[in-house]
């Protein structure tokens, strides 16, 4: 029996460009909730990015933020993994030297950005509807490194791959979260190490949960649970992980619990 859904948002729960969750999506939670199953949103996005999308929901569901590195569970802080500052700035300064780059730092309620394009920081603010913050030096911020992303405007660089590899060594790795960006995880870090830690703070087991991803950072989510699904649409990639692929999160959901 499924006790536990969770969801990655974009190009999993958000098809085709839309930013908003489709309405049958909460229609979904709420019967979830009624029949006592909790609905996680699984992503790389920030906390304060995600209760917006979820609003109606917001304060009904668990979340996997920044692709594991911080994990909500009622309302409360259950996981949270943070970078070696040193480590981090290095990586952050290697970054902006590389043509194209633009470099995210996350924290738990606002994003960091140093922009070499203005126009990216408004990307950020207004299509990505993240809680952006601009500072003069992004490795000299007041809070934890929770998370490193790099933004290629124009798609992620696949020839520049092993360069980006060798920069996170050796206690990161970079990981495609979706086509301009780049997330950069603490080895032992990710969607489905924060799953573990929510199925323990559930007491959820991982035959009793249900994963939905479209990518390569949705590959842990899916190995960690018992009724893993990949987007069809998605990156073929993750397609053997899954036991189902799928074209609708709800649809699919539904018929399958109900």
């Amino acid at each position: 029996m499924v006790k536990l859904v969770a969801s990655d948002i974009d190009g999993t729960l958000l098809l085709n460009g839309t930013g908003s969750i489709p309405t049958k999506c909460f229609e979904l939670i709420e019967k979830l909730a009624e029949n006592g199953i909790r609905f996680a949103a699984a992503s790389g996005r920030q906390y304060t990015n995600l209760r917006r999308l979820f609003a109606p929901v917001a304060d009904d569901i668990d979340y996997i933020c920044e692709n594991g590195n911080l994990v909500i569970c009622h309302g409360e802080v259950c996981c949270k993994r943070t970078i070696e500052r040193g480590y981090g700035a290095r990586l952050m300064r290697a970054l902006m030297t590389i043509d194209g780059c633009e470099v995210l730092l996350s924290g738990v309620n606002t994003c960091y950005v140093q922009p070499k394009d203005p126009a990216y920081a408004e990307h950020m603010r207004y299509f990505v509807g993240n809680d952006v913050t601009v500072v003069p030096d992004i490795t000299d911020v007041p809070e934890d490194y929770l998370k490193i992303s790099a933004y290629f405007k124009d798609g992620v660089p696949q020839e520049r791959m092993h360069e980006l590899e060798e920069l996170s060594k050796p206690l990161m790795r970079p990981v495609i979260s979706g086509l301009p960006w780049l997330d950069f995880l603490l080895e032992g870090c990710d969607k489905g190490s924060a799953m573990t830690e929510l199925q323990k703070q559930l007491g959820v087991s991982k035959e009793e949960t249900m994963s939905f991803g479209d990518n390569e950072n949705d590959i842990e989510l899916l190995v960690q649970s018992g009724v893993p699904c990949a987007m069809r649409s998605g990156n073929p990639k993750l397609h053997p992980y899954a036991k189902y692929l799928v074209d609708d999160v709800a649809d699919f959901a539904a018929e399958y619990i109900f």
